[in-house]
């Protein structure tokens, strides 16, 4: 059907969610968490610079997005309860099929 590609959703789509959290992205730097979704569900972290989590600014905060299977967490270096969350569009286990885990 003619002009129904543009709904299709193509392995190089760059769709993610986005979840802001306490108050959202106020700082000017945030520590960034990395993790990788495995297709059975198990969800585990990725080192950031030697082994612990990257502190970046604002603007690169602003700018991350995560692969389609990678979810990174972004916490407020001040504000405990605040940041960002980045979720791939595999991670999100909306557009994958398979075995997943239940907790």
């Amino acid at each position: 059907m003619p002009g129904m590609s543009a709904s299709v959703l193509r392995p190089d789509a760059n769709t993610f969610l986005t979840h802001v959290f306490g108050r959202g992205l106020e700082d000017k730097q945030y520590v960034v968490e990395r993790y990788r979704t495995n297709i059975d569900g198990e969800i585990r972290r990725l080192p950031g610079g030697k082994g612990q989590p990257l502190t970046l600014s604002l603007a690169t905060v602003r700018k991350l997005r995560p692969a389609r299977n990678e979810i990174l967490i972004c916490k407020s270096e001040t504000h405990s309860g605040s940041g960002i969350q980045y979720w791939g569009d595999l991670a999100t286990g909306l557009f994958a099929e398979g075995k997943r885990k239940r907790l």
